[in-house]
């Protein structure tokens, strides 16, 4: 596999507007043009992006809970292990500017926090190797639990050289993380 491919597999995006929603137990796959795109305060993804994807899950566990696991980086290791190390550089809460450090597939990645609404939303970015990156989180509660959802797009010439490749790569790596908060949030909570 070449370095683009794993580069690509370990970030997690997905591709071309795959919307994933949420069963009681996984994600399933739904139109890739169904709905609009997430939102956190004005950012949304590149909408012209080549690649863009997003994963939904019905947490069922506490707002509070879904959001200190999403938002505590410097612990993401120890549930998102594709990831790690992640590490916050910028001392005290997230707060736009706020950079923090993370390694897909052994790669070097500093991201930068767009904005971010505490227990709703956040947006943040990234350019690494020719790649331009927009993720967004958000999180809604509902009378079954939270709604998380993340949403990504990516561009620029290494994901338009394979953007098929780096749609599949990308659309599992955020089912992937979607599902890793959700087994986590409901596992400290004692529920399934």
């Amino acid at each position: 596999m070449n370095a683009r491919r794993a580069f690509l597999q370990g970030i997690g995006i997905t591709a071309l507007g795959a919307v994933m929603v949420l069963s009681a137990q996984s994600p399933v796959a739904a139109s890739p043009n169904a709905g609009t795109h997430q939102e956190c305060r004005g950012v949304t993804v590149d909408k012209a992006a080549p690649v863009i994807s997003r994963a939904s899950v019905l947490v069922k566990a506490p707002l509070a809970r879904v959001w200190r696991l999403h938002a505590d980086i410097d612990r993401w290791q120890s549930w998102v292990p594709e990831i790690a190390p992640a590490h916050k550089v910028t001392p005290g809460p997230l707060r736009p500017g706020s950079v923090f450090t993370w390694s897909p597939q052994n790669m070097q990645v500093r991201s930068a926090i767009k904005t971010i609404t505490p227990l709703r939303c956040t947006a943040w970015g990234a350019p690494v190797n020719g790649i331009t990156g927009v993720h967004l989180w958000t999180f809604k509660p509902t009378k079954d639990g939270v709604l998380a959802t993340t949403e990504e797009s990516w561009a620029g010439p290494p994901v338009e050289a394979d953007v098929p490749g780096s749609q599949a790569s990308l659309d599992q790596g955020l089912r992937d993380w979607a599902q890793r908060l959700k087994a986590t949030a409901e596992s400290q909570s004692g529920c399934r």
